[in-house]
C-alpha cells in the first residue's frame, strides 16, 4: 500500500507539471513589437529547462523513497526469523538457584538424527546407552553450580535403562567442539579403578555436557564433614584406603599419553564408590576453562588452597594439590568450605613441625597410629613445598604411600577403636627427623 501511494503521488506531481507548463504557454500574451527573437526563444529556453529538473527531482526523491520501503521490508523479515529461532531454544537447565531444584531439562539445540544415539558420544556397551532426547525429557536436579560449571542430577526412566546419572553443563569454556572432541576421546579410553569413568559426552556449540554415573556414596568433602560434626567414623584404614587410591588414579594419569593435568583436586572432586573407595572425578577439562573464571572459582570456598604458588597446570600443580588433600585426611581438618576459617593448612603444619608439636597435628583417629602418620605427614610436606622442583612425582608419592601399607598389612586386622595401638615401627624416631628438616626449609616460610 505505501509503495502504490508513492507511485501515485510522483504521477500526480509529473502530470502537474507538464500541465502547468501547457497552460503557462498557451496563456502567454503576443510578443510586443520589436521583440527580439533570439532573447524570447533564450527565456523560454530557461522556463522549459526549470520544468524539467523538477520533475528529475521528484523522480529521485520517489525512488529514495520506495528503496527505503524495500529496505524497512527486509529489516522486519529479518528481525521475525531471528526472534523465531531464539524463542525456540531453551537451556539446558533452569536458573540459577541458591538451593537444589528440581527442573525440566528442555532441548537445547536441534540434532541430526543420522545415528541410534545422535549428539552423544559413548564410551560404555550398547545396551547402556541412550538417546539424547531422553536426556533432554527427564527431570534434573540441580546439585551445584559455579563459575565454571552447572551439575545435575539425572533419572533416566525408559525401558532399557533407570540409572542416575551426573550431568556436568560446562561454562565458560575456550576451546572449539574439534579440540573439546579429542580431548574427551581421550578421557573416555582412561580406564582405572580409581579414575571416574566418563558415560558420554556432548558437544553442540556452545553447550558442552558430561556424564557419569551417579555416585549415591557422595564426596570425600561430605564425608569429612560429617565426620567432623560427630554423625560418622572416619577410620585411618579408610583414609589410608582413600589416599592410595587417588595417588594411584594421578599416577595412571602421568603414565597415560598424553598426561593432562587435572588441575582441579579437590575433596569435593574426589567421589567415592559403594565400597568407600576413591574416584577422581572432572578430569580433562580445567585446561580449556577460561582463564578469568578459573580464577574467580579458584577464590571462592577454599579452592585456593589447593593451588600451588606457580599456578600452573601440571604434574607438580596436582601433586601439590594431592599434599593438601593427605594433610586435611591426617588432621581432620578440611579448607574447601567455612570449617576452614581461611586456614592455610600446609603452613599451619610446617609451623607446628618446627615447633615440635608434630603429635598436635593429627586428629584423634591418626593419633593412634602415629608410627603410620608420620611418614605420611611427611611425604606430605615434601608435596605441599613451595618450589615445584622440591616436589617428588605422583610415581615417587605412591611408592612411599604404598611403603607405609605394606609394614601395615599385619596390623590391618586390628581395630580403629582398639586404645592399644601396633607396636610403634623401628624406623618412626627417623621419619619424624626427616619431618623436622623437610618443615625448616626457609624458602617454605
Amino acid at each position: 500500500m505505501m509503495m502504490l501511494s508513492c507511485l501515485t503521488v510522483v504521477f500526480a506531481l509529473s502530470v502537474s507539471d507538464v500541465t502547468g507548463s501547457k497552460e503557462w504557454r498557451a496563456s502567454a500574451p503576443a510578443p510586443p513589437p520589436g521583440f527580439n527573437e533570439e532573447n524570447g526563444k533564450g527565456t523560454t529556453h530557461h522556463h522549459h529547462q526549470h520544468g524539467v529538473l523538477w520533475s528529475e527531482l521528484v523522480i529521485v526523491i520517489a525512488l529514495v523513497v520506495m528503496l527505503g520501503f524495500v529496505v524497512n521490508v527486509v529489516i522486519i523479515r529479518l528481525l521475525k526469523e531471528k526472534t523465531k529461532v531464539k524463542n525456540t531454544s531453551t537451556p539446558v537447565v533452569g536458573t540459577k538457584t541458591s538451593s537444589p531444584v528440581s527442573v525440566s531439562v528442555k532441548e537445547v539445540v536441534k540434532v541430526e538424527d543420522t545415528n541410534p544415539y545422535p549428539g552423544l558420544v559413548f564410551f560404555v556397551e550398547q545396551e547402556e546407552q541412550f538417546n539424547l532426547q531422553n536426556l533432554l525429557d527427564a527431570g534434573a536436579d540441580l546439585q551445584n553450580q559455579n563459575y565454571c560449571s552447572s551439575l545435575y542430577k539425572v533419572q533416566l526412566n525408559n525401558n532399557n535403562n533407570n540409572f542416575a546419572y551426573a550431568v556436568k553443563r560446562l561454562k565458560k569454556l575456550q576451546a572449539p567442539c574439534e579440540e573439546f572432541d579429542r580431548t574427551m576421546a581421550m578421557v573416555g579410553k582412561l580406564n582405572h579403578q580409581n579414575i571416574l569413568p566418563l558415560v558420554a559426552y556432548s558437544c553442540q556449540g556452545e553447550e558442552k555436557l558430561l556424564i557419569y554415573k551417579y555416585q549415591n556414596k557422595g564426596s570425600l568433602l561430605a564425608l569429612m564433614e560429617r565426620n567432623i560434626e560427630g554423625k560418622i567414623e572416619f577410620p585411618w584404614k579408610v583414609r589410608l584406603s582413600i589416599a592410595v587410591g587417588i595417588a594411584r588414579g594421578l599416577d595412571h594419569i602421568y603414565k597415560s599419553d598424553p598426561g593432562i593435568p587435572h588441575g582441579n583436586i579437590k575433596l569435593s572432586n574426589i567421589l567415592l564408590n559403594e565400597n568407600k573407595e576413591a574416584l577422581i572425578s572432572e578430569y580433562g577439562y580445567w585446561n580449556m576453562v577460561d582463564p578469568k573464571s578459573a580464577s574467580l572459582q579458584r577464590s571462592s570456598n577454599g579452592y585456593g588452597s589447593y593451588t600451588a604458588p606457580e599456578k600452573c597446570l601440571s604434574e607438580k600443580g596436582d601433586v601439590f594439590s594431592f599434599g593438601v588433600i593427605l594433610l586435611e585426611l591426617l588432621t581432620g581438618k578440611i579448607v574447601e568450605n567455612s570449617y576452614s576459617g581461611g586456614l592455610d593448612l600446609p603452613k599451619w603444619v610446617k609451623a607446628m613441625v618446627r615447633e615440635e608439636w608434630t603429635g598436635e597435628v593429627f586428629d584423634k583417629e591418626i593419633a593412634k597410629v602415629g608410627m603410620y602418620a608420620f611418614p605420611l605427614l611427611n611425604v606430605s610436606l615434601k608435596c605441599v613445598a613451595h618450589f615445584a622442583e622440591n616436589r617428588p612425582s605422583m610415581a615417587e608419592v605412591l611408592e612411599t604411600i604404598l611403603g607405609v601399607v605394606v609394614e601395615a598389612q599385619e596390623d590391618f586386622s586390628f581395630s580403629s577403636t582398639d586404645s592399644t595401638p601396633p607396636h610403634p615401627h623401628p624406623h618412626t624416631h627417623d621419619a619424624a627427623h626427616v619431618l623436622y628438616s623437610v618443615a625448616e626449609d626457609k624458602e617454605e616460610s
